[in-house]
């Protein structure tokens, strides 16, 4: 403790911050199983499979990857009072394509970019910050946002649920008895009926079914319960990804049917937020059947995500688990860049809204399921991609993706602003050639990568940015993991503090 407001968090372990509801752990740090049994599956451009998975690739080589990475300071806000802000990072992958077969082949493809967007709040029309050109000829892209892929398992998750308990006649009788009864009005004086009181037996017969005869751990059983009492709300009828519709995307074409999920299937699980709602639901899906739950975690694995999320020592240059220094009372303030917090920390607390508009019943139920999930090393937020690129019969083109992201912070001696990037697995692609780096940072700031970097170089003028840069190339070879690159805090904020007022 570093004083009663400040905690360090070592985020590979379980975080308390000391809020209302206890957290309970799932038995430490676990291994990711990654897709086809291949520690290699790390994906990052790859085909969009329909359960927003990606898929293999056989027919296209990618000759090679030039992957620049630019720390720039934020051009539009310099923070309350010119508080230095973390860097606003550049990334941009250009993909060296060839289709050496003798017809056209056509790729939805997925790319994910951990961590979220950057998005101008001066721009005319706010939008992602992200570009995806083909030969230098503007693509048109969608973002499949964090919150839609929750709001996808969400979905499929209650269908499977409300299926399972459909199949099973005397279930199906017990969770029917649970729904609380439409609240009524009642003249002046009158008193409601207490709603959780009267459904209270058959939340305690749902219950002993579930134990006794569906043999479910004590745990689950009090989820199910929770799950038959709460109200969600009417199902969409969507329930996967549908490129051909191009209904999912942030941008021209996109449809707002799309949208919809985002707040569907939340009702007042809202209260405890959409990633510990996306838990619950699908906790209870796995019960009835474990290989059909879709969860985040495994669409995240499937692309290249590490559970442990890591950055790179500056000392070491080696990997270890993250550390961040939170301001327990700057969870919730709208700029959790200069507020000292980070938007992954609530995923890994058990954080109930004291202002959602939910009633007693309501909130008791929120409680027992943050009580009784199990502890998931949920990981930062994922965006995909989306995007659909034409590659002529024995052609040769190059495909860039760009986008700007904040740099996330690590608080661990000395303090850094670092960037992750996914890299591309061989096993997605027959064929991958070697990934070219470059990463671009203020003269004076040391830079440190879980890659070993080459001798610092002065950018050619004719490609110098806005103020000087210092390059710093490197060759990926391995594909495995996640490339992390990280920047000396102190140094930043010092290299690009505004300059002062006269008379300061």
């Amino acid at each position: 403790m570093k004083s009663h407001r400040c905690a360090t968090v070592v985020l590979a372990s379980v975080v308390s911050l000391g809020l209302a509801v206890d957290l309970f752990a799932n038995g430490g740090p676990f291994v990711v199983k990654y897709p086809q049994g291949d520690p290699a599956a790390k994906g990052v451009l790859a085909r969009l499979e329909s359960d927003l998975r990606p898929g293999q690739i056989t027919d296209l080589r990618v000759l090679k990857e030039d992957l620049t990475i630019r720390f720039g300071a934020d051009r539009e806000m310099l923070g309350e009072g010119g508080k230095a802000l973390p860097p606003l990072v550049r990334v941009s992958a250009a993909y060296t394509i060839e289709n050496p077969a003798d017809r056209e082949v056509t790729v939805d493809f997925g790319f994910p970019i951990l961590r979220g967007i950057y998005i101008s709040p001066f721009s005319m029309m706010p939008r992602p910050e992200v570009d995806v050109t083909i030969n230098d000829r503007y693509l048109q892209s969608q973002i499949i946002s964090n919150s839609m892929i929750y709001g996808l398992i969400r979905q499929q998750a209650r269908e499977l649920i409300e299926k399972s308990i459909a199949a099973d006649a005397k279930l199906a009788g017990l969770v029917a008895a649970c729904k609380p009864a439409p609240v009524q009005k009642v003249g002046k004086g009158g008193v409601l009926p207490d709603a959780a009181a009267a459904i209270a037996p058959a939340r305690e017969a749902l219950a002993k079914y579930a134990g006794d005869t569906l043999k479910w751990k004590e745990r689950d059983v009090a989820l199910l319960v929770e799950y038959a009492t709460i109200h969600l709300g009417a199902r969409s009828g969507l329930h996967a990804f549908d490129s051909g519709a191009r209904m999912w995307g942030w941008g021209a074409g996109g449809d707002p049917a799309g949208y919809r999920l985002i707040a569907e299937n939340l009702g007042p699980l809202a209260a405890i937020g959409e990633q510990k709602a996306t838990q619950f639901l699908a906790q209870v899906a796995s019960c009835f059947d474990a290989k059909a739950a879709a969860t985040y975690e495994s669409i995240f694995s499937a692309w290249g995500g590490d559970v442990r999320e890591r950055s790179v020592d500056l000392n070491t240059g080696k990997l270890r688990p993250r550390e961040l220094t939170v301001d327990k009372d700057a969870l919730g303030k709208p700029d959790w860049r200069t507020a000292g917090s980070d938007p992954t920390v609530y995923a890994r607390v058990d954080y109930l809204d004291p202002n959602a508009k939910i009633t007693d019943s309501e909130k008791a139920s929120c409680q027992s399921i943050l009580k009784n999930l199990p502890v998931v090393f949920t990981f930062a937020p994922m965006n995909l991609l989306y995007y659909q690129a034409n590659f002529p019969a024995r052609s040769t083109q190059v495909l860039t993706v760009s986008y700007t992201q904040y740099a996330f912070i690590d608080t661990g001696e000395p303090a850094s602003y670092q960037i992750a990037y996914v890299i591309h697995p061989a096993s997605m692609w027959k064929d991958f050639g070697p990934i070219n780096l470059k990463v671009a940072a203020p003269p004076g700031v040391m830079v440190k990568a879980s890659v070993a970097l080459g001798a610092p170089q002065d950018e050619a003028p004719k490609a110098a940015a806005v103020k000087p840069a210092v390059i710093y190339p490197a060759t990926l070879s391995d594909k495995t993991g996640e490339l992390l690159v990280g920047v000396d805090r102190q140094a930043w904020d010092k290299a690009t503090a505004p300059p002062a007022k006269p008379g300061k």
